[in-house]
């Protein structure tokens, strides 16, 4: 124990000076559990005016709970620790991007995009002709209740209905639910709905759409309380027929009740399924249930529909920008999409199935230039180091600025993507078929990158073709800046729990870890750590002198449970959802005997014909 005592010390010291150290005072710290944290740091800083102060503190504070808890993820395994002694610092352990990114950023950029270039690029059989008869559109909705029982944006019917949730706990966490109280002005759904049926209409002007032709949109609607899900219906359904007139779009939503009554229908004898498959909780669960509703529409609905695409509704087609920018509207991109559904070798000599499609985003406000503005900004050096912060450990950053710039503004159609964002992604039916890949229904962050995991292997895996200037515009913190911070701290412990999460997958053994980390490098690996207890551990105690206690205290609890999970069910949750997508796609291939009971609930589900 002494031995990890003197290694964190040395990385400490390394990691802030003295003089830092001692800006901090103990007394101004407001709560116990940042006490906890600046008193271990004190450990290091023995000549800290209350090192003294802050020695006892701890001794006295030794049982609490929180203090318990930084102890349990330091000695999860006494021995990582040890082996981490003759690093240089926690930087080049944890954020080894960090260091490269920052100090020549051309040559890290090059060194993705050597990674993401493809040869010998084959076409598909077919590629599309008519997008709204053959692209189904995806997209979620996130439902919470009010934060003002008595706001007048409350609707009337719903009043007498909502009022017992007052006093019901929470059961699943997003990064930005709409409230029902939400003004119309910040809602998300109009917002995103008005402006998708705007630039349909430009598709109509332009000859790509008819009279009375429509996109299908599926809508999943999760909710933040068990029990909500009737409530949300209809107030998503009340609210897009009294407020919008749209007239290019046909919606279909599906909430916890519905998707049970589909997994029923297929697999009457799996109980365990209904978990599985749904829309509810962690974003895994939604995410991937879009993927999959193109294969019951293609069975059930309609057989020309082969191809899917997400937005979500806080982005929006910039039409007079994409025209701009590529003299093609948005369904002129996707007939563009020249090997979406084809192949191409990779620079290890790998076959790459680009069974499915990737766009970018930029910021509103940066649609007026004749280039591209990557929506992710790089960090500014000189802010790592003028405060006491975890960046100094664990810096995404850098990858993610990087990442972003090198694939997502790429004007070539060589590369297949690795970094993808939630919306602008599509995926064929015949990938879904081939590779049954999912997003298991445990990962709670970053969805989106963790769909590719479940297919990789040596050999062949499945990925993104990249497709230039099929760009979104991202409007979140132009209309609903509310919601996005009242939801700041829980996704900030999200990003905590993602850390566990995807260290644990990758180490499943079905998988081959080095394998996984170095495909998805630089960004989505840099959460994928071999002692992710050990950064987690580093995180909270520097981050936790300037957070308030209702932060430490609920990523203490959702950590905790958290890393039980990964230690004892994620990989037996993992085995039991990779066989269940197979069975799934084996089972509608042979959906005759339910095809008629299937489609009255998905019709049950449409709310604008």
């Amino acid at each position: 124990m002494q031995n990890s005592q003197n290694i964190f010390n040395k990385f400490i010291s390394k990691t802030f000076t003295e003089n830092e150290i001692n800006k901090v005072s103990f007394k101004n710290l407001d709560n116990d559990y940042s006490k906890i944290c600046f008193s271990m740091l004190l450990k290091t800083f023995t000549s800290h005016p209350d090192a003294n102060l802050a020695r006892q503190f701890l001794e006295e504070n030794q049982n609490h709970s929180f203090n318990k808890f930084l102890m349990k993820f330091k000695n999860k395994n006494v021995n990582d620790f040890e082996r981490l002694a003759n690093k240089e610092n926690l930087w080049s352990i944890f954020s080894p991007t960090a260091i490269t990114g920052s100090i020549d950023p051309k040559s890290f950029k090059n060194k993705i995009l050597e990674k993401r270039i493809l040869k010998k690029l084959k076409k598909p059989k077919n590629s599309i002709q008519i997008p709204h008869k053959e692209i189904l559109f995806l997209s979620n909705i996130l439902i919470t209740i009010p934060e003002d029982y008595k706001s007048n944006n409350i609707p009337l019917n719903l009043q007498s209905r909502i009022k017992p949730f007052l006093s019901k706990n929470q059961n699943y966490w997003y990064d930005h639910p709409i409230p029902i109280d939400a003004f119309d002005h910040e809602n998300e759904i109009l917002y995103g709905l008005r402006y998708l049926d705007k630039a349909l209409n430009i598709e109509f002007t332009r000859g790509n759409l008819k009279n009375n032709e429509k996109i299908s949109l599926i809508l999943s609607l999760s909710v933040t309380h068990k029990g909500l899900e009737e409530i949300a219906f209809d107030y998503v359904k009340n609210k897009i027929r009294e407020k919008l007139n749209l007239k290019f779009i046909n919606i279909f939503l599906f909430d916890e009740n519905r998707t049970s009554k589909i997994i029923k229908m297929l697999f009457p004898k799996h109980k365990n399924y209904e978990k599985l498959f749904g829309v509810n909780g962690n974003y895994g669960r939604h995410y991937t249930f879009l993927k999959y509703a193109l294969i019951l529409w293609n069975k059930v609905i309609n057989k020309s529909f082969k191809y899917s695409f997400k937005i979500d509704l806080d982005q929006v087609f910039d039409q007079n920008f994409l025209i701009r920018m590529s003299r093609m509207s948005i369904f002129e991109i996707f007939k563009n999409q020249k090997y979406w559904g084809g192949a191409g070798i990779d620079f290890e000599e790998r076959l790459v199935d680009l069974g499915m499609l990737a766009g970018g985003l930029v910021n509103k406000g940066e649609t007026h230039k004749n280039y591209l503005i990557p929506d992710v900004k790089r960090p500014i050096k000189k802010t790592f180091f003028s405060t006491i912060s975890s960046k100094r450990v664990f810096c995404p950053d850098w990858s993610h600025a990087l990442s972003t710039e090198a694939e997502i503004l790429n004007e070539k159609e060589n590369i297949h993507r690795v970094h993808v964002t939630g919306g602008t992604t599509g995926i064929t039916l015949n990938a879904l078929e081939k590779w049954a890949p999912f997003t298991p229904s445990f990962i709670h962050r970053a969805e989106d990158q963790a769909f590719i995991i479940s297919s990789l292997n040596k050999n062949e895996f499945l990925s993104h073709i990249h497709a230039p200037y099929l760009i979104m515009r991202h409007d979140k913190l132009d209309f609903a800046k509310r919601t996005v911070t009242n939801a700041k701290l829980g996704k900030e412990i999200g990003n905590l729990e993602r850390i566990l999460l995807f260290s644990y997958y990758s180490k499943c053994r079905n998988f081959d870890f080095d394998l996984i980390k170095g495909h998805l490098w630089p960004y989505t690996s840099s959460f994928i750590q071999k002692f992710p207890e050990i950064l987690l551990y580093f995180i909270l105690l520097i981050d936790g002198i300037s957070k308030s206690e209702e932060f430490l205290h609920d990523a203490s609890i959702r950590l905790k449970r958290t890393q039980n999970f990964c230690n004892v069910k994620l990989e037996d949750q993992f085995k039991l959802e990779k066989e269940f997508w197979k069975n799934f796609i084996l089972r509608t291939n042979k959906i005759l005997d339910v095809k008629s009971s299937l489609r009255e609930i998905i019709y049950s589900s449409q709310i604008i014909k």
